[in-house]
This record gives C-alpha cells, structure tokens and sequence, in this order.
C-alpha cells in the first residue's frame, strides 16, 4: 500500500475528469505550474510592485521555485516524481507562502491597532470663559469631551 492512496482516491474523480478534458488540463497546470507559485511568492517577497511587474515575475518564480522543489525533494527525501506527487508538492509551495502572507498582514495590522490604541487623540473644545463653566454645560458635552475639558480647565479663582 502506498502512503498516496487515500489522496488518490479522494481525487480519482477529479483526475479521471482531467484526463478526459486535455485543453483544460493544458490550462490549469499550465496555471499551477507556470504562475501560481511565483505569484503566491511575490506577494511575500514583493511588497510594492505594480500588477504587471508581479506577473512577471511571477513566470519566472514559478520556473525556478516549481523545478528546486521537485528536484530537492526526490534527491533529499527520495520521493519519486509522479503527477501526483509533484501536484502534491506544487500545492505545499503554493499554500505555505500564502500563509505567510496572511499571518505577516495580521501581525501588521494588530501592530497598528495597538500604535493607533496608545495614541492620545486630542480634539478641540470649545469650553466657555473661566466663570461660564457650570455642572449643566459639562453635562450636555459628549462624554469624551467632558472628560478632555474636565481634565484640561482649569478655572482661576475670581
């Protein structure tokens, strides 16, 4: 029993659908094979590039990435290249940048979350001369608002 062949039997219907279909197999490993990888690697090395630069270079990822992976893998580990076996694989170098991707965007934005909470925001008050302030003014200001003016007046003495 091979370690695969609950993959493959999961899958059989999609494949056995594929073999049929030739165009559209043409195209999707054509996908998966020549742009998705690089694409999904662009997005972690290249921060600020245009859409048709990431395109680009994504044909080019792809290539390099899609071929040291297999290579590495059957020389390293030992696993034999089939066209499942080396799915499986372009699948992993696929997802394992995306995942990357998304954590790097949430520790980002949980960054910013918590500079944006330590802000001190200060809005402008308009507070009445020093002897109009009374208990009912403050009373009819927003809460946050009351509290600014309340820390922030200070009424001298008459």
């Amino acid at each position: 029993m091979d370690l695969l062949d609950p993959i493959r039997d999961l899958f059989g219907f999609a494949f056995s659908t594929l073999e049929s279909l030739s165009i559209i197999r043409a195209m999707l490993g054509f996908i998966l094979v020549l742009f998705l990888p690089g694409f999904t690697w662009t997005l972690v090395f290249f921060k600020q590039i245009r859409v048709i630069e990431r395109v680009v270079i994504s044909f080019g990822l792809s290539m390099v990435v899609v071929t040291l992976s297999l290579f590495l893998m059957n020389r390293l580990i030992g696993v034999r290249i089939t066209g499942l076996n080396s799915v499986m694989i372009i699948m992993v170098v696929t997802i394992v940048p995306v995942m990357v991707h998304y954590l790097n965007r949430l520790i980002r934005r949980r960054e910013e979350e918590d500079e944006d909470a330590g802000k001190v925001v200060t809005t402008p008050v308009q507070v009445p001369p020093a002897g109009e302030v009374t208990a009912e003014a403050v009373e009819e200001m927003l809460p946050e608002e009351a509290a600014v003016s309340a820390r922030t007046v200070v009424i001298p003495p008459p």
